[in-house]
């Protein structure tokens, strides 16, 4: 088995986590919604929309670009465990970003490793 599948299946797990968690909070869980949850969830589950396909095809530049945005969830995760009615929120939010970041920060870098060790 490649390792890079486990890297990969980390990431996706992150990705796609992330989006579950974001409609399930948003749309049902949430016990204080002090804005509209529709504009909510477009906003933070949009951005990540664009990535899945590159993530679970195994795409080099989508994990680069899913990694960067990564850091956007870790922030956002941090501020809801501040909030006392949306603490768990933010525990889970930020467990799924530290996975998506992590997953694709290593099979990026398995894949660059795998590239220079065929380019030489």
């Amino acid at each position: 088995m490649d390792i890079t599948v486990l890297w990969r299946a980390l990431a996706a797990f992150g990705t796609i986590g992330l989006v579950a968690l974001i409609v399930l909070w948003n749309g049902w869980l949430s016990p204080v919604q002090n804005f509209p949850r529709s504009i909510e969830i477009a906003i933070l589950a949009a951005p990540l929309l664009f990535f899945i396909r590159g993530v679970l095809h195994g795409q080099r530049d989508t994990f680069i670009a899913v990694m960067l945005l990564s850091f956007i969830y870790v922030l956002i995760g941090i501020w809801y465990i501040y909030s006392p009615e949306e603490k768990l929120y933010g525990y889970l939010m930020l467990f799924l970003s530290l996975c998506l970041f992590f997953g694709s920060l290593l099979n990026v870098w398995i894949l660059d490793k795998r590239d220079k060790l065929q380019n030489s």
